[in-house]
């Protein structure tokens, strides 16, 4: 290890497993490995195509103590998290004579992360499971917490399990082969974090001129998220339900249009729409959702949501309670404020969704 490495990247450790940020964090992979691969009969690498070709190369040349190891390889998109895919999976592992010593790799963006999860947590009842995140969604999101999923018909994450793993490395070195759309699309999420978090994150996101700057914000967007789960490591208390904000308009939004519309663009109108309930309901000031409504618009054209029937795609939340005849909502109270679940009737939707559409 190198003298400076500690300035470079940052660690935390975890429930759900260690944490390493930084340009170093493979070095300190292939340190761990150096230790522990003599322990798995198998390394299994799970990637996507799109990741294959242009972080594997990569993932492989930093680490000298990976050993021989298998690549499985699907298709990039939520098509892939469907139980036909994951049952596929686990023959692919099983073609590669993977056995409950064997060692799980995901190295991708948030549906390799999720797919992977939930295969090596159900995989011969579990085995172990290291995560390289690879998007910058999935570096300040979808890899921290311990949450996976799979989407029955077009629900999102109808189906998962919580499951820990050997540690997620966060390579940041990697976004410089994402393009400036898909970098927008993870900045969604670190607007979620910012609007929780200081006010520190919040300006950062407000003065924000480029792409290339949020890459800057990626340990700070991460602390948040890590903060908010070691509080409510299974989502059971009245915590982690806060980083559900944007997501319950989010994913009526991916319903609607079969998941073609990428998960932060949607979080990104979900936080719009979102943020004026809120004010409907009397919850927030109107400066503070004009800031997050002008900073969206900044980055994301409004999408065009006329003709989708909303709460056709709510209907499977997981905040929805049958006994009632509103949705529940994760409203933002103000920055560094957090959080409140509140039941919000149809009309109030409806009513912030057409101030979308027209605005």
């Amino acid at each position: 290890m190198r003298i400076n490495e500690l300035y470079f990247m940052a660690k935390w450790n975890t429930f759900f497993g260690p944490i390493m940020e930084g340009q170093f964090s493979l070095e300190s992979l292939d340190e761990w490995l150096k230790t522990n691969r003599i322990n798995y009969t198998k390394v299994i690498v799970l990637t996507d195509s799109n990741v294959n070709k242009m972080c594997l190369p990569i993932f492989l040349g930093e680490l000298k103590n990976i050993g021989k190891t298998a690549i499985i390889e699907i298709e990039p998109g939520e098509a892939s998290k469907s139980f036909e895919i994951i049952s596929q999976l686990h023959l692919a592992l099983l073609d590669n004579q993977a056995d409950r010593k064997s060692l799980l790799i995901s190295l991708g963006g948030g549906v390799v992360s999720d797919i992977g999860g939930f295969l090596s947590s159900t995989y011969m009842r579990g085995i172990e499971h290291i995560i390289i995140p690879t998007s910058l969604l999935s570096m300040i999101d979808a890899s921290i917490g311990g949450k996976n999923g799979v989407n029955i018909n077009k629900f999102k994450n109808l189906s998962g399990t919580f499951s820990s793993s050997q540690g997620v490395y966060i390579y940041p070195n990697f976004l410089k082969s994402m393009n400036e759309k898909d970098l927008i699309s993870g900045f969604s999420e670190i607007i979620k974090h910012a609007m929780l978090s200081s006010k520190s994150l919040w300006n950062d996101c407000i003065n924000c001129s480029s792409t290339s700057e949020f890459i800057d914000l990626i340990s700070k967007a991460a602390k948040v998220k890590i903060d908010i789960v070691e509080k409510d490591n299974i989502e059971r208390g009245n915590h982690r339900f806060s980083l559900n904000m944007g997501h319950t308009i989010a994913h009526a939004i991916e319903y609607f249009n079969d998941h073609n519309i990428s998960h932060g663009d949607a979080v990104a109108a979900g936080l719009w729409i979102e943020s004026e309930i809120a004010f409907g309901e009397g919850i927030i000031d109107r400066k503070s959702v004009e800031l997050l409504q002008n900073l969206i618009d900044k980055w994301w054209p409004r999408l065009d949501l006329q003709n989708m029937d909303i709460f056709q795609g709510m209907i499977a939340d997981k905040k929805r309670s049958s006994f009632s005849k509103g949705f529940y909502f994760s409203l933002w109270v103000g920055v560094g404020k957090g959080a409140i679940l509140t039941l919000v009737s149809k009309e109030k939707i409806q009513k912030a969704k057409t101030l979308y559409a027209h605005g």
